[in-house]
């Protein structure tokens, strides 16, 4: 029998970011495809944060003690996806995965976010000695695995480099973005041409997204998404945030942006350097929408939006107003067509089904 794991998730702020869609398209996905939903309930310690260590500890026994529930029927033959990194973390989900690979389970990881390479950079400030011991236990976990489905060749490439096996990691390309019920006539009443400032969607926390807060000011950029912390400039327009299924047919626009870091110069710093190996959904969302995307020259998705003329890639957000200058409206339409042609396959679920059909033929 073939399961994937669906964990609950209660967080109502969540559903406008990414994180929760990524996570539910690949769900309705897998279930399209023939696998069986094996559900996996929190265990209900959101303020395990500022919870002592005592219980902190017998939450992540709670955590083990779900997951060993919901698995134990489970024997020789049977498939379990798993989306990873869980959202709820236990330090003793090893010892789940170990005892399911005793028993003849096969055990397929799609990795949404590696966070123990996003943190593992030179003097980020971010890694605390907690964090090493979190992302140590993570990597472990990942080595139980039979197949792991990556992002992209790049951070298949970073993972061979820390020790995992290549024949067990499978490159998903880029992730779908399912668009439920979708309306081509409400599609077309968006306001997309060359012309349209550049569009930035996600989360919009100076944090996670200082770039946003020194653009340039010779190109206009419709912002999306929340935690917009600044007052509009005249180059900048505030759109609002929407919830992911509704979020494409807001998007006016010309291109998507897909950029991240400190600085409008290049993708610097730790998300800087993340986005060399991983895809961020933004870029679906885009390309869903059917709209060309502008990426970073180093990103590890730059070769993919290139090669299928579906945008171009640029080494500074300063290099933008020469390039759209330069771009010919019949050039613009073709990256249009590039882009609704990828729409089609994101939409489908192609890409996921792809790499799962890829890791059930693999020999282990």
């Amino acid at each position: 029998m073939k399961y994937f794991s669906k964990e609950i998730q209660k967080d109502g702020y969540i559903y406008k970011t990414a994180g929760v869609k990524a996570r539910d398209d690949v769900d309705a996905i897998l279930r399209d495809a023939g696998f069986k939903e094996l559900l996996i309930p929190t265990v209900g310690d959101e303020d395990r944060k500022e919870a002592g260590k005592v219980k902190k500890l017998m939450a992540h026994f709670r955590i083990r003690n779900v997951w060993n529930k919901e698995t134990k029927h489970m024997g020789k033959g049977d498939i379990l996806v798993i989306q990873y990194p869980t959202i709820e973390h236990s330090i003793f989900l090893t010892s789940v995965l170990r005892d399911l690979r005793k028993r003849g389970v096969k055990i397929y990881f799609l990795i949404h976010d590696l966070e123990y390479i996003r943190l593992a950079v030179p003097g980020n400030e971010e890694m605390t000695s907690a964090k090493s011991k979190r992302l140590e236990l993570e990597q472990k976990a990942l080595h139980f695995g039979n197949k792991i489905i990556v992002h992209n060749e790049a951070m298949i490439d970073k993972m061979v480099e820390l020790g995992f096996n290549r024949k067990k990691l499978v490159s998903l390309e880029i992730f779908d973005y399912l668009i439920p019920d979708y309306d081509s006539q409400k599609m077309t009443e968006r306001k997309n041409s060359k012309d349209m400032p550049v569009i930035i969607a996600g989360n919009l926390l100076k944090a996670k997204a200082e770039y946003v807060y020194s653009l340039p000011e010779t190109v206009e950029f419709n912002l999306f998404g929340v935690n917009y912390e600044d007052e509009e400039k005249k180059n900048i327009h505030y759109m609002g945030s929407f919830l992911p299924d509704e979020l494409p047919y807001s998007l006016d626009g010309s291109f998507g942006l897909v950029w991240d870091g400190n600085t409008s110069e290049t993708c610097s710093g730790v998300y800087g350097e993340y986005l060399k190996i991983n895809n961020p959904h933004k870029t679906s969302l885009y390309l869903a929408s059917g709209i060309p995307v502008i990426i970073w020259s180093k990103a590890a998705l730059a070769g993919f939006i290139c090669n299928n003329n579906a945008g171009f890639a640029v080494d500074s957000l300063y290099d933008i107003p020469k390039f759209i200058e330069n771009l010919t409206l019949e050039k613009y339409s073709e990256m249009k067509k590039g882009a609704e042609f990828l729409s089609k396959k994101l939409k489908s679920g192609y890409f996921t089904k792809q790499a799962i059909e890829k890791c059930l033929k693999k020999a282990d």
